[in-house]
């Protein structure tokens, strides 16, 4: 009788996908510190492109609104990640992007929770998220005074929603979206430091790697249990 083959398809495909974006990260990363742009614009969106797939590939498996509205998002960030490559032209719509990414985060994480999951959190996190607003508010163009306050709300909403839901649901995947959802929100605020305040040294370290751990990790709240 032959042997039973004890390999996980799936499992050696998310293997091979991680290896694949810590590289592409590493090359972006290498890109920004070296003073080499064209590994940004090669690997930047090649990075999301392969977080991307994650949720896509989970889409196609389980056919939920959940994984739905993550590759939504997901696909959002793509074009923001492209369209802040070149920040000093197109950092508006760049952001307008990313709003929209964690208007499809927000969807999916009220598919099976309500909104607020967890009203002491989201007053919490809007909090924080209005407090860093006041504090960057004088160094804001004008321009761009509304549209910052309009993301930093959906932002800190979405990441409050995803924390209630993994209190509530108590999951693998909701802990990863969740968690993820505070890696972007860390990512966020060191940008707007960075670009309304301070220059952070290393920024495109500090910047970059807590934004795809959380997009990897809000990707595979898509797997399922």
């Amino acid at each position: 009788m032959p042997a039973r083959s004890t390999l996980n398809p799936t499992k050696n495909s998310s293997t091979l996908t991680g290896v694949l974006v810590a590289v592409a990260v590493a090359l972006v990363l290498a890109g920004h510190l070296l003073l080499f742009p064209w590994l940004v614009y090669l690997f930047k969106p090649l990075a999301t492109i392969l977080i991307l797939s994650i949720a896509f590939r989970n889409r196609r498996k389980l056919a939920d609104s959940y994984s739905l509205w993550i590759t939504t998002g997901l696909l959002c960030s793509l074009v923001g990640d492209v369209l802040l490559i070149w920040p000093s032209l197109f950092f508006l719509a760049g952001l307008s992007a990313f709003l929209l990414a964690h208007i499809a985060y927000l969807a999916a994480f009220t598919r099976d929770v309500k909104f607020p999951a967890r009203p002491s959190i989201w007053f919490s996190y809007l909090a924080i998220a209005v407090a860093l607003y006041a504090f960057l508010y004088p160094n804001l163009p004008v321009r761009l005074r509304l549209a910052v306050f309009i993301y930093s709300v959906f932002l800190s909403s979405m990441a409050a929603q995803a924390m209630g839901r993994a209190i509530l649901l108590k999951t693998t995947p909701s802990y990863r979206a969740a968690i993820g959802a505070i890696f972007f929100m860390l990512s966020d605020f060191l940008l707007a430091f960075d670009r309304f305040h301070v220059l952070i040294l290393l920024a495109p370290v500090l910047i970059l790697i807590p934004y795809y751990l959380a997009q990897w990790l809000i990707a595979h709240s898509t797997d399922s249990l």
